[in-house]
């Protein structure tokens, strides 16, 4: 049973007993144990440690038969499957607990049928409703499908049982985002703390986790751009040393990003560190820029109350953290940056994912609705070049059919 003790200078370390009984504390790839700011925390890691520590020790290599259920089937696959420095873990079993295993934890693999299968997508538990989309029909269904093709791998079964399932089509919509506008109405029911992080992402387009984890070394004030690295995954409590799609970028910063940085970092001594843990195990060489005014590391989903206060406050609609990042999208779209730069500050890999984040706008229509505009005639001025007697032409069809005849004219006389 995993426990929390107070750890000394502050906080609690996480103690579990691994697989020969031993008493053990969370550690960091130094070997030192892991300072967590609440008993919560420290619980949970001791937890998983603890997990781990009996999956290790039991044995992994016993064939498994076709009666095998479903659940005793999916523990032994989830040994294997490891996620570096991410919260995916953590919500894969969430999708395991809630809905997998209640539905197929005592049902044996060679028993699990199509007609079953459907019947559960369409009608059962995973039927879209309120509460249900799509979207999430089909992340749970991939976690059950990895079951299944992890059993064919095996020669467990020969054949899936979820070949041919239709699953719920997925409507793309226009996703929220956080405009100026409502920014401006929400300002004066936000801390300054919260004031200043929203507003700073609405100048760069990071991701939550990128804010929250930016570190000041990070930041070039004087050259006015910033690396983006460090990434807090909030699940865990950790720091990741490189975003989610794997690679640094750079990020240049508007005048008013390095105002709200300076201000963020002033006064404070750098090289203490971010008090975090960082997974590739290097010295932190920087302080977190953006804290709470208590001096704690500023949590999306603390960020996402705030938002969601101040939004009912000022009688504006919700918004989420990552909306921020949709509001960065939209402005630089409607300020006329193309879709190859926006993917690339944004850090995506395809155009097709920047498109999703920038919103349909009034500006973005005004674009469109005047490059469709029709021509305008064209009007002849008194005493313009080349007139005759051309008065009462009123458009450029009109001058050319009179030139035409003009000439026609001419050319008979010259003939005669």
């Amino acid at each position: 049973m995993p426990w929390a003790d107070p750890y000394p200078g502050g906080g609690f370390r996480g103690g579990y007993r691994d697989s020969a009984g031993k008493k053990q504390y969370v550690k960091d790839l130094n070997g030192k144990a892991v300072r967590y700011e609440t008993k919560t925390k420290a619980k949970n890691a001791a937890n998983e440690k603890e997990v781990d520590a009996r999956r290790k020790a039991a044995p992994s290599e016993v064939p498994i038969a076709a009666t095998t259920p479903w659940g005793e089937w999916w523990d032994r696959l989830a040994e294997k499957r490891t996620f570096d420095d991410t919260d995916t873990a953590s919500t894969e079993a969430g999708i395991v607990k809630n809905y997998l295993l209640p539905k197929w934890g005592d049902v044996p693999l060679n028993a699990i049928s199509f007609k079953a299968v459907d019947l559960w997508v369409q009608e059962g538990d995973l039927k879209v409703r309120p509460g249900m989309s799509p979207g999430y029909v089909h992340r749970i269904f991939s976690v059950f499908n990895v079951s299944i093709k992890a059993a064919l791998k095996a020669e467990i079964l020969m054949a899936s049982p979820l070949a041919g399932i239709k699953l719920p089509k997925r409507h793309k919509k226009a996703k929220p985002y956080l405009s100026t506008k409502a920014n401006t109405a929400m300002r004066t029911h936000l801390r300054e703390d919260y004031r200043d992080a929203l507003e700073f992402g609405l100048e760069t387009g990071l991701r939550p986790g990128e804010l929250c984890g930016l570190h000041s070394d990070r930041v070039d004030l004087d050259r006015g751009w910033m690396l983006v690295a460090e990434t807090f995954v909030k699940r865990r409590g950790i720091i990741r040393p490189y975003p989610k799609d794997g690679d640094v970028r750079s990020v240049p910063l508007t005048d008013r990003a390095c105002e709200i940085a300076a201000r963020r970092i002033a006064a404070r001594d750098e090289s203490k560190g971010c008090g975090f843990v960082h997974t590739d195990g290097l010295p932190c060489s920087g302080v977190l820029v953006f804290l709470t005014v208590r001096g704690r590391i500023m949590h999306p989903d603390t960020m996402g109350y705030h938002m969601k206060n101040a939004a009912e406050k000022a009688k504006v609609s919700r918004r989420s953290p990552y909306a921020v990042r949709r509001g960065w999208a939209t402005r630089a779209a409607e300020g006329g940056l193309d879709a190859f730069q926006i993917a690339e500050i944004l850090g995506h890999s395809t155009l097709d994912m920047a498109q999703e984040y920038v919103q349909q706008t009034s500006a973005a229509r005004m674009k469109l609705t005047t490059a469709l505009a029709a021509y305008p005639q064209l009007t002849v001025l008194a005493g313009g070049l080349g007139q005759t007697s051309n008065a009462g032409a009123e458009s450029g069809a009109d001058v050319d059919s009179q030139a035409i005849a003009q000439d026609r004219k001419r050319s008979r006389q010259s003939a005669g």
